[in-house]
């Protein structure tokens, strides 16, 4: 079962990340997360903190979060769902966002599967 047209994605940082866009949509889409995880390079020296969610301009702090975390250890990693159902559907023209921490001496990487659907 599924959507037929799930793009799965990854994106790896190096730097801290401020309301950065993982995925850009046009104003007639709407992106659905069915899955997403955040791993922590084990070269990291600190832990990593990030939120990843649904905003036009910003990174969401409460409504349209899909993944979050206040310190990701090195070498560990977060994930929430398995691909098989919807975690999150971004309103109309809403990119899938990221804000994250310096991941000092080594990289955080966002791995997510999502497809659009028309609004």
């Amino acid at each position: 079962g599924g959507h037929p047209n799930i793009v799965t994605l990854e994106a790896a940082y190096t730097a801290a990340q401020t309301d950065a866009a993982i995925v850009t949509i046009a104003a007639s889409l709407k992106i659905v997360v069915t899955q997403i995880q955040m791993t922590a390079d084990n070269a990291n020296t600190v832990d990593v903190g990030f939120r990843v969610g649904f905003g036009a301009t910003t990174t969401p702090t409460t409504t349209g979060v899909v993944l979050t975390h206040p310190g990701v250890a090195p070498g560990s990693g977060i994930s929430r769902g398995s691909g098989s159902s919807i975690l999150g559907v971004g309103a109309d023209g809403e990119d899938l966002r990221i804000t994250s921490e310096v991941p000092t001496g080594g990289s955080i990487r966002i791995l997510f599967s999502y497809y659009t659907v028309e609004s």
